[in-house]
């Protein structure tokens, strides 16, 4: 089955661990139930925050996540699906943990 909110969990404890925040910090949107309605917005700010800091090389991986997944930009978890979101946090993840 389902459960959207888990995979927002999952996006959760990433952004709280890169901004050493708790889930109500910068503005609420490092909170699951935000995020299962908005992930790109936490994604794009995790990946917004390393994008001046790194190489070109990096740059280009957060651009080439950010051109393939840009239709589900505004979408909730459940309007994107199941298989959709997991793809979109195996790729973020494969990027948060390289920087």
């Amino acid at each position: 089955m389902f459960k959207p909110h888990d995979y927002a969990f999952q996006i959760e404890v990433t952004v709280k661990a890169m901004f050493n925040c708790k889930r109500y910090d910068i503005g609420g949107i490092a909170d699951a139930g935000f995020i299962e309605r908005e992930p790109f917005i936490a994604i794009a700010l995790v990946l917004g925050n390393f994008y001046n800091k790194v190489d070109s090389s990096y740059k280009e991986k957060i651009d080439d996540f950010l051109g393939k997944y840009y239709l589900e930009m505004g979408k909730s978890i459940s309007e994107t699906g199941e298989e959709k979101i997991k793809d979109i946090i195996k790729d973020f993840n494969g990027i948060v943990s390289t920087i």
